[in-house]
């Protein structure tokens, strides 16, 4: 299992990608936020599960973000937006340490993850339309190799090779758990 205390150093050291100009409008690009908060005990991340009653990826886990609108420029803007409204944690909060590699989704969306360090004296405030739960994990759990597991789905009759977590109580699958997974690989190199 990684150590959680080599995390920060590990973004810090490498270059964050330039933002540039050259994005280009599509309904499926997306970026997420994986928000790191420095508690005394180590690490933890924090997560967010989609309400229930939502249309697409009810109660699912996920990291805070969504669609990138035009107004944002550009997509770590979208990342920051997004965990704003969906969670009240104001942009000043937020210092960006680091971006992984685009991630696909079988919906059809290229999610961009953006790491960041989440001052602990932020303030939540949940879009109750958007939002059942927020809630802390701690980085050492995620980055433990034995919480991941393979998962078989079907979708539109077609079956696909997923991956998944559980810790503590809960529960994450899909898009969030490739993140994690890329993650925890990108840290162990």
């Amino acid at each position: 299992m990684l150590n959680d205390h080599h995390v920060i150093p590990h973004f810090l050291l490498r270059h964050i990608p330039s933002p540039g100009t050259d994005i280009t409008f599509n309904k499926s690009l997306a970026a997420v936020l994986i928000p790191i908060i420095p508690r005394p005990a180590g690490y933890t991340v924090l997560f967010t599960q989609r309400s229930w009653h939502l249309r697409h990826h009810a109660g699912q886990i996920c990291f805070p973000g969504g669609r990138f609108d035009t107004t944002d420029e550009y997509l770590y803007r979208t990342a920051i937006r997004e965990t704003y409204e969906e969670i009240g944690i104001m942009p000043e909060t937020i210092t960006l340490i680091g971006q992984l590699p685009m991630s696909y989704t079988l919906t059809g969306f290229n999610i961009h993850p953006f790491v960041g360090l989440l001052d602990t004296e932020f303030e939540l405030k949940p879009e109750k339309n958007e939002v059942e739960a927020v809630f802390e994990l701690p980085l050492s759990g995620l980055l433990d190799r034995s919480n991941y597991h393979q998962l078989t789905i079907q979708r539109r009759n077609k079956q696909h090779e997923i991956i998944g977590l559980t810790l503590d109580k809960w529960f994450i699958w899909g898009a969030t758990a490739r993140i994690l997974f890329e993650f925890m690989n990108m840290m162990e190199r």
